[in-house]
């Protein structure tokens, strides 16, 4: 499945500005996220690892957490433990390349909202943003 492949017929994006932290080693999957949610009036925060991404959430607030779940400094597993302990609200999206990232996170405990496989069309990660957007409201 390409990153860009086309959309089903019905495409759900948000309407109102959201934000959304993005934290991938992938600047090139990173750069891709950010302008097609950028172009559909999602404001996004950009990490390259574990850290930045923790960094990011001190100082600014967005309503989601897209997280990959290999990122070199930490797992996105402990990302989104740390989340869980600092901002329990904050809406959790984990990416993984691997089927065991599902089974990790629920054994983890970490409650997030869910688990997406890579590589994924970038409207299916507006799509499941969509349906975090309005969990989170």
């Amino acid at each position: 499945m390409s990153l860009h492949e086309p959309a089903p017929e019905r495409q759900s994006l948000p309407s109102t500005a959201h934000s959304v932290l993005i934290a991938d080693d992938d600047e090139t999957l990173r750069e891709q996220l950010a302008n097609y949610l950028g172009n559909h009036g999602i404001r996004c925060f950009l990490a390259k690892n574990g850290a930045e991404a923790l960094e990011i959430l001190e100082c600014q607030r967005p309503e989601v957490a897209l997280l990959d779940v290999c990122l070199p400094d930490m797992s996105g597993l402990e990302v989104a433990k740390r989340i869980r302990q600092a901002t329990p609200k904050l809406k959790v999206i984990l990416m993984s390349g691997y089927d065991a990232a599902v089974s990790e996170a629920k054994r983890a405990d970490l409650e997030v909202f869910m688990v997406i496989e890579k590589p994924v069309p970038l409207w299916a990660v507006a799509r499941t943003l969509d349906q975090a957007f309005d969990r989170a409201a």
